[in-house]
């Protein structure tokens, strides 16, 4: 997942974060601040839930600023915290639909909306890969991008 934090009256920070890649001990943390389970505040955070939001972008600061406590995270606009899928976790979102027990109606809706979000995803993730170089593998608990 790709995280863009974008203060108006800030510099943008930008982030890989990989759920699967953060350690049990920051993992607890997170559920402490989130007030719900690792996976339900994985699904918080894909849903838009702002809580769960803020709190990713909590983590992802406390990355270079580990003293960061919660309550100095800042107070963001909505649309300054931008969240994306990778072409990787939207081919897997994919597979989980076409073995969906749904409508055949609803399946092909979802597969047609996921289709348009992995072409989004195909060309914004080229974009962002150097050239003749493969992309480095996620951090632990979030790597800042370039």
């Amino acid at each position: 997942m790709f995280v863009t934090y974008s203060p108006e009256d800030g510099t943008e920070q930008r982030w890989t974060f990989d759920p699967k890649r953060v350690r049990a001990s920051k993992a607890e943390m997170i559920e402490k601040r989130a007030g719900e389970p690792w996976d339900a505040w994985q699904a918080a955070v894909l849903a838009g839930k702002m809580r769960a939001r803020r709190v990713l972008l909590w983590h992802l600061l406390t990355v270079d600023h580990p003293t960061l406590r919660w309550e100095d995270v800042p107070d963001f606009y909505a649309g300054e915290l931008l969240v994306e899928y990778s072409v990787i976790e939207l081919a897997d979102i994919r597979g989980r639909v076409e073995k969906a027990e749904i409508p055949a109606d609803q399946r092909d809706q979802a597969l047609a909306a996921l289709a348009a979000l992995i072409t989004e995803a195909t060309a914004r993730e080229a974009a962002t890969e150097p050239e003749g170089k493969a992309l480095s593998p996620t951090a632990a608990s979030g790597t800042p991008s370039p």
